[in-house]
């Protein structure tokens, strides 16, 4: 990894502060973060760990160690379902409630970012435009209770969270925004005509047309449609 390729107002594309209470408390002021290493290749991992020991910022410990750590990073070439394991691995073990974990890849996508949120993920880099400098400024931004996400994943989490808290299921089965969809895809609408209409991304359609597919068992959208009409929502 090249140690310069990006200055880092670029790498910066959201800073939103962590959830965690308090996000700024005293011992995060006192003393440095223990970071743990975790590489898909041992040359990138001898590296990584290599820099980061020689910064007095962070204190380096053994990957056998990450369960003890505050941060941990993770660095792979392409997010896969072993990376997204790991992720959850490391969430899963850690015996440090304030421990957090960025990644470091090629890309994530929205729903891999979403679900890893959730195993205490708060920053992603993309690989090929990261170099030390910027997994150290990750590392410590994490401990100081920011998250640091490309923006437009942000945006799209902060649309789901609204979607999940607005939605209540009515007693047949559907939420009203549900009702709202499947009365709209009966009428003959697309879901890209639908978003519009109804002020959401057409992913958060789709998403939420899955999330009543499998909540239900029903196979498709004109499964759906069906179910709605034989239950009178329409």
């Amino acid at each position: 990894m090249e140690p310069h390729v990006l200055p880092r107002t670029t790498m910066r594309a959201s800073r939103v502060e962590g959830s965690d209470s308090p996000p700024f408390n005293d011992r995060r002021i006192t003393r440095s973060p223990t970071v743990a290493i975790m590489a898909s290749d041992p040359i990138t991992q001898q590296g990584v760990v290599a820099y980061l020991r020689s910064r007095p910022q962070v204190e380096v410990l053994d990957c056998d160690h990450s369960a003890q750590a505050d941060m941990v990073v993770i660095l792979d070439t392409d997010v896969t379902s072993a990376t997204l394991a790991g992720i959850r691995r490391e969430a899963q073990k850690s015996a440090n409630r304030e421990m957090r974990i960025v990644l470091v890849a090629n890309s994530i996508t929205e729903r891999q970012l979403t679900d890893m949120v959730g195993h205490r993920l708060v920053g992603f880099l993309p690989r090929r435009q990261t170099g030390m400098p910027q997994i150290l400024a990750a590392v410590l931004d994490g401990w100081a209770g920011h998250a640091l996400l490309p923006a437009a994943l942000v945006r799209s989490l902060i649309e789901d969270l609204r979607v999940l808290q607005a939605d209540e299921a009515s007693p047949v089965g559907f939420t009203e925004r549900e009702i709202s969809i499947v009365r709209l895809l009966a009428e003959g609408w697309t879901t890209e005509e639908i978003a519009d209409k109804l002020g959401y991304s057409e992913r958060t359609i789709k998403n939420t047309l899955h999330s009543l597919n499998v909540r239900l068992g029903l196979r498709n959208r004109a499964h759906a449609v069906g179910y709605g009409a034989r239950l009178g929502i329409l």
